[in-house]
């Protein structure tokens, strides 16, 4: 690998924490049995090497339940990692461009509130750098290739 492996370098980008917060936003049929729901969100990295790194994510829903997820990131070529998570079968390919990242659909297991069971929906997920520094995170929602809804999170790095 070169010394600059992607336009988005992983370390430098994915190394300090990042940290904001975020709406799921039904579609309108849904939300008549799902409303909106904010939630705090916080990821940081692990590196083990400067191509294998561990994802961990926080998210905190506000009505206090929080969910954590940790995953693991391969570096596979010079734009682009793969990404693996507890309850993502399958995983997802993330390609790096200089404003951002996205992910190739990918399936995730979530347990809907207020449901009492797990369901396995489907994502379109992309991350937009901001020129204020900000990360935009759009998530598109869909089971049974019915949208269900978008997840929206605003990131900052967070300082020292």
């Amino acid at each position: 690998m070169s010394d600059q492996p992607t336009p988005l370098s992983p370390r430098e980008f994915f190394g300090p924490p990042w940290s904001g917060t975020g709406e799921w936003t039904p579609r309108a049929a849904i939300s008549l049995v799902a409303p909106s729901r904010r939630f705090a969100f916080r990821t940081f990295t692990t590196f083990l090497t400067d191509e294998l790194w561990l994802i961990h994510d926080e998210t905190a829903w506000e009505d206090g339940r929080v969910e954590r997820r940790d995953g693991v990131a391969r570096l596979v070529a010079p734009d682009r990692f793969r990404l693996t998570y507890d309850g993502m079968p399958g995983g997802a390919e993330i390609h790096l461009r200089e404003d951002g990242f996205e992910a190739t659909p990918y399936s995730l297991t979530v347990a809907p509130h207020p449901l009492p069971f797990s369901v396995t929906v489907q994502c379109a997920d992309v991350c937009t750098l901001r020129p204020t520094g900000e990360l935009l995170d759009v998530i598109d929602v869909s089971l049974l290739g019915v949208r269900l809804g978008r997840s929206t999170i605003t990131l900052r790095p967070e300082t020292a």
